[in-house]
């Protein structure tokens, strides 16, 4: 098997930030993802060119803060974006407000780090895909930057360059040193390609009051625990870049 350990959420705060960068300077954590808008972007782009991480997702968020351009379609009465279902639910999304935004997220990116860090795949905020609209732009776009994609559900059919599987039970659901244990078991000898999908980070007071996810900690923790157990010695760990 080839691994990716997943992180989503690099930028929501500093402190999920802190524990991604630790699990990836640790080598239990392989690969993340950044959001574009959030407070602690810039800080994230910061601490991934002082750890020499220069290949990294995008996390594409339309549900969580503000816009960076100004997008009515997309936002609520207080000026940020449409919650979640809210927002995949939207009849009024059209492709250009989807478009536009995806892209000036792009661009905040290579702003921030002065080109020097390359978006090597996409992943998306609450299940984004699963409003059409949003499906045929990230495709369109992944396909003319040449991105990989997360293998989600929406995106079979596609003729883009994805993992082979994508395994979602232990983050959020699983939270357990059995469920690496169980997963290892069972794939560890197959010829497949797997993303393992982790929300790991520190928890402070600021990151629990913008996120409902409190077991970052302890996920972080786990795969801690994993790698020191050698659970990871007989697969191979990869990120995107080297699909």
């Amino acid at each position: 098997m080839r691994l990716i350990i997943n992180a989503d959420d690099f930028g929501l705060s500093k402190s999920i930030t802190d524990g991604i960068v630790d699990g990836i300077k640790g080598g239990y954590i392989t690969s993340t993802n950044i959001m574009a808008n959030m407070p602690y972007t810039k800080y994230a782009v910061e601490e991934a060119l002082k750890n020499n991480l220069k290949s990294v997702g995008i996390h594409i968020n339309l549900t969580v803060g503000k816009p960076i351009i100004k997008n009515p379609i997309l936002i609520d009465e207080n000026g940020v974006f449409l919650y979640n279902r809210k927002q995949i639910e939207n009849p009024y999304l059209t492709y250009e407000s989807v478009y536009n935004e995806i892209m000036a997220q792009f661009d905040a990116i290579n702003k921030y780090s002065k080109g020097e860090i390359k978006i090597n795949h996409i992943t998306t905020h609450h299940h984004l895909g699963d409003n059409k609209i949003i499906k045929l732009v990230i495709y369109d776009i992944a396909k003319k930057l040449n991105l990989s994609i997360r293998h989600e559900d929406y995106c079979e059919g596609f003729d883009l360059k994805m993992p082979d599987m994508f395994y979602k039970e232990f983050s959020i659901k699983n939270v357990n040193l059995d469920c690496v244990k169980s997963f290892i078991d069972k794939f560890s000898k197959t010829n497949l390609t797997i993303e393992f999908l982790t929300h790991p980070g520190y928890i402070d007071d600021y990151t629990k009051s913008i996120t409902s996810y409190l077991n970052r900690d302890k996920e972080l923790q786990i795969l801690k625990t994993a790698k020191e157990l050698g659970l990871f010695d007989d697969v191979e760990l990869i990120n995107y870049s080297e699909l």
